[in-house]
């Protein structure tokens, strides 16, 4: 199965990402300093002056659900605002590259293992500066990741008490993580944003005053709160906008590293529905926007050529590596015996839901992981026999799996007892490419006689419900994670016990589809111990998907798509497939490195 036509050229790109996300770096910069650009040589603005920057001189990106907890930015709870500029705007300690499927360094001049993997040694940057002007050193490091250890309230703590025995400061610039386990993934899982996440480090020199760091809200901007030492700070912040001036002091620009931005101004704003937001589009009011519709995107460059697509030709997407599913609430009934999973398994129409809600612009999906190259090897260990049932619908199946249960159809739909079969699907609202997934599916099922419904909810709320397991389904992607090798997405489904209803799971496993099987979780903790060239790796990660694919506490419903345009009016070189120097997503770490790199059209 070939992944989005001419994507698969780029994509294979991904082949070496599984011996660069081992331990290789990418080679170190330069010691000359970058070229000077005009924003570097220009006289420094105040926030005042760049609060008040020209349209030209600002760049405003998109939003799809409104600001919540605007006055929390702390990175280390839940609800906070961190999503709307902290974490795409601030400096990571590496970066892997989606482009050359290297990890590049950036407040890391290195992070390397010992022979096992179980001790890494982190090397920092000279001349690293918060935006205060005070070092960031290995003390901002060691203080960040003790306070996670010490505080069951905060961030990562329970992954860190899995992992990390200890932190050890060896001079200012070098730190020593001592792990209880070896840990191949450790870079790249941590701090390289691989999915769409890093762990975050806060300056130890406001941060040890803090009283209560699970309460305090890292909200003053008097005070230059939240601080980070990225080329960007917080200014302000509107109902529904957060506005963000560009740091002129730079630490990475300081020394070479890389360019300071050209834009004085970043935006993150939400206008509404993608009705509203591909009007503000069109009327050059974005310069990014989120994922949208195939329609949207004909109908957007139909009325602003100055619109482009990661790619210039049909599917104009980027193939994102979070495989969609639909996620299943196992730990209630019907749902709960795995034979009701396999009814809505066999009436999904998986076609249908490509060709209608991706509009031909994604493949099916009979994975819970994407179809990179990097994967194909872990693919290949699902028999093809397998595979059938995830491709084609099979309604007698289901027909007759629902009659062996006592369930008879009345009517329009199928009864058992005198009770209606039916299915709620949730969806994060705003998120178009799952809502179109699921009102195609709630219809084939509606067609079968199941009274599916489709449930929208705002994104905390769909979350909230997520973790306590209030839902019997949600078209999402919770077994995203891996994209070089299995244990990230086989983790997703690794429980102990399942939690009570209306409780979360005890972290830092976050099987949040409620399902329980002893000998797949014993799988999943020793395939974690294992280097990606062990042969044991293929051997264990067989048998567990051997279980998965019987159990199927997850549908894996279609491989997923970012159609993500950039508007050309304002700035230009945005990353596309034929510049693929950071993959094209505005809601990540990684838009960092793409900060650097966009040109002004007024120049």
């Amino acid at each position: 199965m070939k992944l989005f036509n001419r994507s698969t050229v780029l994509l294979l790109l991904f082949a070496i990402l599984l011996a660069a996300c081992g331990a290789p770096e990418a080679p170190a910069a330069a010691e000359a300093p970058a070229a000077e650009s005009e924003s570097q040589t220009e006289e420094m603005g105040t926030t005042e002056d760049y609060l008040n920057a020209s349209r030209e001189e600002t760049v405003i990106l998109d939003r799809t659900s409104p600001l919540q907890g605007s006055d929390n930015w702390n990175p280390y709870v839940r609800g906070s605002a961190v999503g709307w500029g902290y974490t795409e705007f601030s400096d990571v300690l590496t970066l892997l590259n989606y482009g050359s499927g290297e990890i590049e360094n950036w407040l890391a001049e290195s992070l390397t293992p010992n022979e096992d993997h179980s001790v890494w040694t982190l090397k920092l940057r000279e001349g690293i500066t918060w935006q205060d002007g005070t070092p960031f050193t290995a003390d901002d490091i060691i203080f960040s990741t003790e306070l996670q250890m010490n505080n069951d309230a905060l961030g990562q703590h329970f992954a860190y008490q899995e992992w990390i025995e200890s932190v050890e400061k060896v001079d200012d610039l070098t730190v020593i993580y001592n792990l209880k386990k070896p840990n191949v993934r450790f870079k790249l899982e941590r701090f390289s944003d691989n999915i769409c996440g890093v762990d975050y480090f806060v300056p130890k020199h406001i941060w040890e005053d803090v009283e209560d760091p699970a309460t305090f809200k890292n909200f003053d901007l008097e005070k230059g709160l939240p601080m980070g030492t990225g080329p960007y700070k917080l200014a302000k912040i509107t109902e529904n906008e957060t506005i963000w001036v560009r740091n002129d002091n730079w630490w990475a620009a300081e020394i070479g590293l890389k360019k300071l931005p050209e834009p004085k101004k970043l935006v993150m704003s939400y206008t509404g529905t993608e009705e509203v937001r591909l009007a503000t589009a069109i009327e050059d009011d974005y310069d990014g926007l989120h994922d949208i519709t195939f329609g949207s995107f004909q109908a957007l460059v139909a009325q602003n050529p100055n619109w482009i697509a990661f790619q210039d030709e049909m599917p104009f997407v980027w193939p994102d590596p979070c495989a969609r599913s639909l996620t299943v609430n196992n730990s209630i009934e019907p749902w709960n015996d795995k034979d009701m999973r396999w009814v809505l398994n066999y009436v999904m129409d998986r076609q249908q839901i490509i060709d209608i809600a991706y509009e031909g612009t994604s493949i099916m999906g009979p994975y819970p992981f994407p179809l990179y190259p990097s994967m194909q090897k872990f693919a290949d260990l699902v028999p093809a026999e397998t595979i059938a049932k995830f491709t084609q619908p099979n309604v007698a199946a289901a027909e007759e799996i629902l009659l062996s249960k006592g369930y008879e159809k009345s009517g329009d739909y199928w009864e058992k007892d005198g009770e209606e079969l039916s299915l709620e699907i949730q969806v994060y609202e705003g998120i178009s490419e799952l809502e179109r997934v699921a009102d195609v599916f709630a219809e084939q099922l509606q067609r079968f006689g199941i009274n599916a419904v489709k449930v929208n909810l705002i994104g905390g709320t769909w979350v909230e419900y997520l973790d306590t397991g209030n839902y019997e389904t949600q078209s999402g992607w919770q077994t995203c994670g891996s994209i070089v090798e299995p244990w990230n997405t086989l983790r997703t489904l690794r429980a102990d016990e399942v939690p009570p209803q209306g409780e979360r799971h005890q972290l830092p496993h976050s099987n949040r589809f409620r399902w329980h099987n002893a000998e797949f979780t014993e799988l999943v903790d020793q395939i974690s111990e294992l280097g990606w060239d062990d042969p044991l790796l293929f051997e264990l990660t067989a048998r567990a998907l051997e279980i998965y694919y019987d159990e199927i506490p997850a549908i894996p419903t279609a491989q997923s798509k970012k159609l993500v345009p950039f508007n050309t009016t304002y700035w230009t070189n945005w990353p596309t497939i034929d510049n693929y120097y950071q993959r094209p997503v505005i809601w990540c770490p990684s838009f960092v490195g793409i900060l650097p790199e966009i040109e002004s059209t007024s120049k």
